[in-house]
């Protein structure tokens, strides 16, 4: 393929097909691909050369699309949520057994997240998934800022970037562990 540039229903089939989608958040190019092809989300702990004990954030369409793979959550919790989503934030929220081996970690808890970007939201119109989403870089090191930098910087065969604005938030987004209200990341 020798256009890396996709457009909304390219994106959907780049993902359905289990690879790697440079995406626009609010704030930062990301590195994503269907959270539940575990083929997928290995290939992009093995790009950023991330440890496996190191979760991914999960963009998701809303609470409503994820729920059968969390603990229940009360009513007060659910306000909390709505009252940030969707939007910028991310919050850490205990898992059930549903949720496959993959995406499990030590915390019993994923970090969860339902975009207000115009652009995420338009992919979760038409793909019916969650989507992994982590910053474009190798782990630890300074973010990559374009798409087209992104992909010579990781020369990925199975790698292209939804073309579409990223938005114009100066920060990654805010994560907040559900259970004890505390701020993570700022």
């Amino acid at each position: 393929m020798k256009n890396k540039s996709l457009n909304l229903d390219s994106s959907v089939e780049w993902l359905k097909e289990g690879k790697i989608l440079i995406h626009p958040t609010e704030s930062i190019w990301g590195l994503g691909c269907d959270a539940f092809n575990p083929k997928a989300v290995s290939d992009i702990f093995k790009i950023k050369k991330r440890s496996k004990n190191k979760s991914f954030i999960l963009l998701t369409k809303s609470l409503e699309s994820i729920k059968n793979y969390l603990q229940d959550i009360n009513k007060e919790d659910i306000k909390y949520l709505h009252e940030y989503w969707p939007g910028p934030y991310t919050f850490l929220i205990k898992y059930n057994d549903n949720l496959p081996e993959h995406l499990r970690n030590e915390t019993n808890k994923i970090a969860l997240r339902v975009s207000n970007h115009l652009p995420i939201r338009s992919l979760f119109n038409v793909f019916s998934g969650t989507i992994v989403s982590t910053s474009a870089n190798i782990s630890g090191q300074k973010n990559l800022q374009k798409p087209e930098e992104i992909i010579n910087f990781f020369k990925h065969d199975g790698m292209a970037y939804y073309d579409e604005l990223l938005g114009t938030n100066s920060n990654p987004s805010t994560i907040i562990d559900l259970e004890t209200k505390a701020v993570i990341r700022a």
